[in-house]
C-alpha cells in the first residue's frame, strides 16, 4: 500500500465525527493554522491502553482554559482516542495518540472565546527507537540562541522555537537540545523532561519556563514511593559537570538515558536502570505495592 492510499484508508475524529483522513478538511482561516493558536497532547498507547491518558487531559483542559479556548466535547476525548485505536487496527501495537484544538475562525483581536473551536484526534503505530540505540544512549546539545518562549508552560502549536532547537542540535552531531529560559538556566529538551542524578540524588531542572511533564511527574512518583526522592532544582549547564545521570523523559518513547551533553561526559548512563523504569512506564513489569497512578491533580 503507497503513502496515498494508507493515509486513505487511515481514520482520524475531527470535530465530533469520525472519517477518513484523506476526506478531512478545516478552515484555511483556522486560527490553529494562521497564528498557531491552539494547543496538543500527544500520548503513547499500549495494546490499546493509553498511557497517563487522565492526567494528559487534565494538563490540555488547563491550558485550554489559560488560553480562552473552550471546548463542550472534553470528556468524549478519551473514548474517542480508544475507538479509533480500534478502528486503525492498532490495539496490538505501540501507538502514538495526539489530541489537538484550535480556537478555530474568528477575526476578533486577542484571545476571544471561541464559538466553534476545532477539535482532531489521530492515531498512528509508533516504532521506538531500538534496543541498541536505548544502550547506546544520546547526546544531547545545549541551544543558546535565545531562550524558551513566554509560554513554553503550556503545549501550545506555536513550537516553531523548540524545532529550531532540534535542527541545532542535529547540526552539532546531538540528538537532542538542551533548552535554557531567559536567565540560563535549564529548563528541559526540546521534546521531553530532564532527570538527572547527582551524589546519587535524583532531581528536576526547576523554572518557571518549561511544560510540566506529565510522563516525567509519573517516573518521579514511582521513584518516590520507592524510596528515591525527585526534587526541583535550578540549574546552569555546567552544573551537569558533577551528574552522573541525565535522562530525556516523553511520553513516547520513555526514558531514553544520555551519554553526553555537548562536552560533559555522563559517568554513569545507568542503561539497565533506565530499561526496568520504562518498562514500569509501559506497565510490562510490576511496581511497587502500594502505587496507584497518579491522579491528574498530583500531575499538574
Amino acid at each position: 500500500m503507497n503513502q496515498d492510499s494508507a493515509q486513505a484508508a487511515e481514520i482520524i475524529w475531527l470535530n465530533g465525527s469520525f472519517m477518513p483522513l484523506g476526506k478531512a478538511c478545516i478552515s484555511p482561516l483556522d486560527r490553529g493554522f494562521l497564528y498557531g493558536d491552539g494547543v496538543f497532547e500527544t500520548m503513547r498507547a499500549e495494546e490499546g491502553r493509553i498511557l497517563c491518558l487522565e492526567a494528559h487531559l487534565a494538563r490540555l483542559r488547563r491550558t485550554l482554559s489559560a488560553l480562552r479556548i473552550a471546548s463542550n466535547d472534553g470528556s468524549n476525548w478519551g473514548n474517542a482516542a480508544r475507538e479509533l485505536l480500534d478502528r486503525n487496527h492498532l490495539l496490538e501495537d505501540s501507538a502514538a495518540v495526539k489530541i489537538l484544538v484550535t480556537r478555530g475562525v474568528t477575526d476578533s483581536p486577542g484571545l476571544p472565546a471561541p464559538r466553534h473551536p476545532t477539535v482532531c484526534i489521530t492515531v498512528r503505530k509508533y516504532s521506538p527507537p531500538s534496543r541498541d540505540a536505548y544502550r547506546r544512549g544520546w547526546r544531547l546539545h545545549v541551544f543558546r540562541d535565545g531562550f524558551s518562549p513566554p509560554l513554553a508552560h503550556h503545549k501550545t502549536l506555536n513550537y516553531l522555537y523548540f524545532l529550531q532547537a532540534r535542527q541545532a542540535a542535529l547540526q552539532a552531531n546531538a540528538d537532542e537540545a538542551v533548552v535554557l529560559d531567559p536567565f540560563g538556566r535549564v529548563t528541559e529538551t526540546s521534546a521531553g523532561s530532564l532527570l538527572a542524578r547527582t551524589g546519587g540524588s535524583w532531581w528536576i531542572p526547576s523554572s518557571p519556563h518549561k511544560l510540566p511533564g506529565v510522563t516525567v511527574g509519573y517516573i518521579s512518583e514511582l521513584f518516590r514511593l520507592t524510596g528515591m526522592p525527585v526534587l526541583d532544582k535550578e540549574c546552569k549547564p555546567s552544573d551537569f559537570e558533577k551528574a552522573e545521570t541525565v535522562w530525556v523523559v516523553n511520553s513516547l518513547m520513555g526514558i531514553m538515558p544520555v551519554r553526553e551533553i555537548d562536552d560533559i561526559h555522563l559517568p554513569q548512563p545507568a542503561e539497565e536502570d533506565a530499561s526496568f523504569w520504562r518498562s514500569a512506564y509501559l506497565g510490562k513489569v510490576d511496581h511497587p505495592a502500594n502505587f496507584h497512578e497518579p491522579s491528574a491533580h498530583n500531575q499538574l
